[in-house]
Parts: structure tokens; sequence; C-alpha cells
């Protein structure tokens, strides 16, 4: 018996060393081309109903370099010159820094800014926005934005379409967690196929200190979606959370969830194709979480002469749900 197991592990450790040299035999060298890094315009701007337009711009980050919240701040940008059109009028927009914000309204500055309080009152950032109130966005009106900055011109253009609001807004208790549920929408698609739609949420109550929960919308893990699969049709759907989703103090069966009693002011938009060719491709590439496994996704942008960014225009209606039977 001995004989027979020694005899097993001498063609074992064989089998071992042949397949080591069979991948040894088969490695080769492989060199890569790795491009250096190139600085890039990085534009996030929106044009709201109602609202005026704001843009905040960046440059692109070196990912080979330390990364920090002072490099990332760093990088906004507050010496461009932007203009806005509406095809029949014309506009340059003003710089707005978080300098101006009066001490006690940083929690507006996180609303407006889509940016933490905490952070408004650590680091200084610009946006560009004008008061003019022929730009305050209007349905089904296309707008063209141009920037100049270290004597280069970008543009950009989106369209508001017409808003396309849900029929109905309800809370829905899970039925493992009576106290804990989803919020649901039904929404009507037109017909006519092309319809995108965006969907953000921000709590309405106050927590310790009086303090507000939220102070800025928040977005889902996926918070875009388009009609390719029910042009036309009647339908209800549901999103998660996103303030609930990775908290570790949150128990792990009501993560996502929105408890009994709260209130949530969701903001749904309807979106032009480019927007949404944007957020769906930026936010599968944050959904990937960088696994080696994920097809690689090129984010495409709409501005021009190779910024990275969107100039996007939303028709956004809000409706008001309590979280309650």
């Amino acid at each position: 018996m001995e004989f027979f197991v020694l005899k097993y592990r001498i063609v074992s450790v064989w089998l071992i060393l042949i397949t080591m040299a069979i991948f040894h035999a088969c490695q080769k060298d492989i060199k890569m081309d790795i491009p250096g890094y190139e600085e890039k315009l990085v534009v996030d701007g929106r044009i709201e109903t109602g609202l005026p337009p704001l843009i905040l711009l960046t440059t692109n980050r070196n990912i080979f370099e330390e990364n920090s919240l002072d490099s990332l701040f760093g990088s906004y940008i507050s010496d461009a010159i932007i203009t806005i059109s509406d095809g029949t009028n014309f506009d340059t927009l003003q710089t707005i820094c978080s300098t101006d914000i009066p001490a006690g309204y940083e929690d507006l500055g996180a609303f407006v800014f889509g940016i933490p309080s905490n952070l408004i009152k650590k680091f200084k950032f610009c946006a560009y926005s004008t008061l003019n109130p022929l730009f305050f966005g209007r349905e089904n009106t296309s707008y063209t934005i141009t920037i100049s900055h270290k004597g280069k011109k970008y543009q950009a253009s989106t369209t508001i379409p017409v808003a396309v609001p849900l029929d109905s807004i309800y809370w829905k208790p899970e039925k493992s967690t009576p106290n804990h549920g989803l919020i649901y929408g039904k929404l009507s698609d037109p017909s006519t196929i092309g319809n995108n739609y965006f969907w953000e949420v921000i709590r309405i109550k106050r927590g310790k200190n009086n303090q507000n929960v939220d102070t800025r919308f928040y977005r889902t893990r996926n918070p875009v979606f388009d009609d390719n699969f029910f042009n036309g049709k009647t339908f209800d759907f549901w999103y998660e959370n996103p303030r609930a989703r990775f908290s570790d103090s949150i128990p792990e069966n009501i993560r996502g969830l929105y408890p009994r009693n709260d209130s949530v002011v969701v903001k749904f938009s309807s979106i032009d194709k480019n927007t949404y060719n944007y957020f769906s491709n930026k936010y599968a590439q944050i959904n990937s979480g960088g696994s080696p496994f994920a097809s690689p996704i090129n984010i495409p942008s709409n501005v021009s002469n190779g910024a990275l960014g969107v100039f996007g225009g939303f028709a956004t209606t809000y409706q008001l749900v309590i979280c309650n039977d």
C-alpha cells in the first residue's frame, strides 16, 4: 500500500512539474505602450426647466498621481469664458464661487451645486451661470454653450424635451420588512419612441440638531432608462433608496429601503438622447466596480474639441411621496 501511495505522489509531482513547464514555455514577454497623461477639459453642465444653466469646469485627473480632495477641488476652473445661446438670444455666464456663499447658507449652496455642504465650507470652487430670465430652461428648446479657455474653444448643445410626468408615485413595503419598502412610479410612455428618463430623490425631513438629512438630490445606482423595451406602454417600476445602500449602521435586510413615514421628493426628468447616452454609459462604468471581466466602456461626450463630460437638458417634474400605506 505504501508503495502505491508513494508512486501516486511521485506521479502527481511529475504532473505538476510538467504542467508548470508547459505554461512557462508558453510565456511571452509583452510590452504595452500606456498612453501618457493628457490634460483635458471636463464639463459638468445642465439646464433644467424653470432654472438657470449651471456649468462646472474641471480638468481630468492623472490616474498615476496621488489624488485627494485638495487636488480634486484644485482642478476646478474659474478663468474660462462661457456664452449661451438658444438660437435667438445670447448671454455670457457669470462666475459664482463657493466663497461667495454667506455663512449659514451652505445647505443652499449644496442644493444648487450638488456638492456636500461640508465641502463647500472647506474648499473653493467656481461655477458659471446667469440670472437672465431668457435663459431659464424651457421645454422643447435647444441651448448651445461655447467655452473659451487657454486659447481653445469648445461647444456643446442640448435640448430640453417636453416633460413626461409620472402618472402616480407611491411607497410599498416589502413583505419581509413591513416598515421598510421601495418607492414605485407609474409611467405612461408616449407612443413616439426615443423617450429617455432620469430619476433623483431628496428626503425632506430633519435629523439631529434640526438639520436637513439631505441637502441635495441623490441618484440611485442607475438613474437613467429609455423606452426601447416599453415604448407606448403604461407600467410600474421602482427605485431603491440611494442614501441607505452601503451604510454599515443600517441592517443588511433593510439597506436600500425607505422607512415608513419618510417624506421624499422625486425629481423625474425627461432628457435628450445625448444626455441619456452619457449618463447611461457613465453609470454602467461606475457599477462595473473596476471588474477586469467587464466590457470596456468609452463614455461619450457631447462637448466638442476632445473635451469630456456633458451639457444636458432636463425637463423636470417634482412629486412628493409619503412613505405610508
